[in-house]
């Protein structure tokens, strides 16, 4: 009797069965022989797989892969495939609080807040680096505020920190020197807030929502008697921070105007690793713009707008988090902001002309669920090579 190996299986076949391999799980497959490491990467790189929505949530501190695929939205029938949530298992002995995704790289911060190390995970070569702090006192918040980026001349990935020791400023990680040192370009003040949901990279640069305060002048009433004051508001701004220049660019400007008072909900999400596209809620109308271009002015086209009143079936205490869009379908794809304990994970596929599908992504969480993160059309793998460093880190302990 003969017996076929996996290498002896035919292209036809093994195309067929890649899609169904969760992306963590692609370093194993590309091991199995170099038939199946050639034809992964040609998989991740078809127009199959650019119909699919590929990202990472974080649940309970477990980080999990997700993978999306739009395909018969609109049908009735059993064309719709339902997403994949997936616990990443080379991460389960981890309890992690930040997860940022650039260029098939993942940065994984830990939730104890002084954490010695944070780790980068290559999911496609199956290898990590272990990066410690520029000194033994500069240790890594869990709440702090990072972004993974690269080079854009020579490719070169590098990590970005603010200091939790000494005060303000930020440092680089710099992959290649495997060395720390202070950004001397220019920062944002003190009076600029970063928004939760982190940095999104895009092109190698990461793009930050943030809550700057501003000063502003009232004037008086010389007949009313009432004198001028000196106050303050808030605004909602975009910066991008440039890992070419090593510096923050200027502030750019929205299609919109929020205090980011809790008033309203802004989202940030990219589109193929192309253009960026901003969420904007206010009360029951969800809007979503698209970048149309970045540098050297940014500058926005409506995408579409939504009143989710007439949507029927919606929920009516909806706050939007995470999102993605797919151009073609004319959807998006929006994520609850917060998900509360005892209810399901969901996500809402919404349209115009009244089209909105929810689709269960997950259990509820036992302690608290965080909004999806870096929700990707353009994964790609990536061959940086990591060359491991061995650091200790904590095992996982569980809070009930």
């Amino acid at each position: 009797m003969t017996t076929m190996k996996f290498s002896d299986l035919p292209e036809e076949m093994v195309a067929k069965i890649l899609p169904k391999v969760p992306i963590t799980s692609l370093g194993s497959v590309r091991s199995t022989c170099m038939t199946w490491e050639a034809i992964s990467e040609k998989h991740l790189l078809a127009a199959d797989a650019k119909n699919q929505f590929l990202g990472f949530i974080l649940k309970d501190f477990d980080v999990c892969s997700m993978k999306f695929d739009l395909q018969g939205i609109h049908d009735d029938g059993n064309d719709f495939i339902l997403p994949s949530v997936k616990e990443v298992s080379r991460l389960d002995q981890y309890e992690i609080s930040q997860i940022f995704h650039c260029d098939g790289l993942l940065l994984c911060v830990f939730k104890d807040n002084n954490n010695s190390s944070v780790m980068v995970w290559n999911m496609y070569l199956n290898q990590v680096r272990w990066i410690k702090p520029s000194d033994v006192f500069n240790r890594f918040s869990k709440s702090g505020v990072y972004a993974l980026g690269y080079d854009s001349k020579t490719r070169n990935h590098k990590i970005l920190r603010n200091k939790s020791h000494g005060g303000s400023g930020y440092e680089i990680y710099d992959f290649k020197s495997d060395s720390w040192r202070v950004v001397k370009g220019s920062t944002p003040n003190a009076y600029t807030q970063f928004e939760e949901q982190g940095g999104l990279s895009l092109k190698g640069n990461t793009y930050f929502l943030a809550v700057q305060e501003y000063p502003v002048r009232f004037e008086g009433d010389e007949e009313e008697g009432v004198d001028g004051e000196d106050t303050s508001a808030t605004r909602v701004i975009l910066l991008c921070f440039d890992f070419t220049k090593e510096s923050f660019g200027r502030r750019m400007k929205l299609p919109f105007h929020s205090e980011g008072d809790g008033q309203d909900y802004v989202s940030l999400s990219c589109v193929r690793d192309e253009k960026l596209a901003v969420l904007y809620q206010e009360y029951k109308t969800l809007k979503i713009w698209i970048s149309i271009k970045l540098q050297p002015k940014v500058s926005w086209s409506e995408f579409f707008k939504v009143d989710l009143m007439t949507l029927d079936g919606f929920p009516d205490d909806f706050v939007a988090g995470s999102f993605f869009i797919d151009e073609e379908k004319h959807v998006a794809v929006v994520f609850e902001k917060e998900v509360k304990i005892g209810s399901c994970c969901s996500a809402y596929i919404i349209g115009q002309d009244g089209f909105f599908k929810a689709v269960k992504i997950g259990d509820a969480p036992a302690q608290y669920n965080r909004l999806p993160f870096g929700c990707t059309t353009a994964f790609t793998p990536s061959l940086v090579d990591l060359k491991n460093v061995k650091t200790s880190v904590k095992r996982k302990r569980r809070v009930y």
